[in-house]
């Protein structure tokens, strides 16, 4: 599965939109939005697993242009109840 991250600049927070996804959120810099949208979609995806669906395997996630890669290490997190 491919995703992208869109960034929009919103008064003094950057918001990070995962359009494949439906996925918003939100940091006070483009690193801390990055970096929670990339939590939340791996709640997502984990979440979806757990319930039975079908999901792809994430291949590549593309940020304004820039690829990250290798996604295994990216993506690693520890749950928690907060996902922000």
């Amino acid at each position: 599965m491919k995703l992208s991250i869109k960034l929009i600049q919103s008064h003094d927070e950057i918001i990070a939109n995962c359009p494949e996804l439906d996925i918003n959120c939100y940091g006070s810099d483009r690193d801390e939005a990055i970096r929670r949208i990339k939590k939340v979609i791996n709640f997502y995806v984990d979440s979806a697993k757990e319930l039975g669906l079908n999901v792809e395997s994430l291949t590549e996630i593309s940020v304004e242009g820039e690829i990250d890669q290798p996604l295994k290490d990216k993506f690693t997190c520890s749950h928690t109840n907060s996902i922000n």
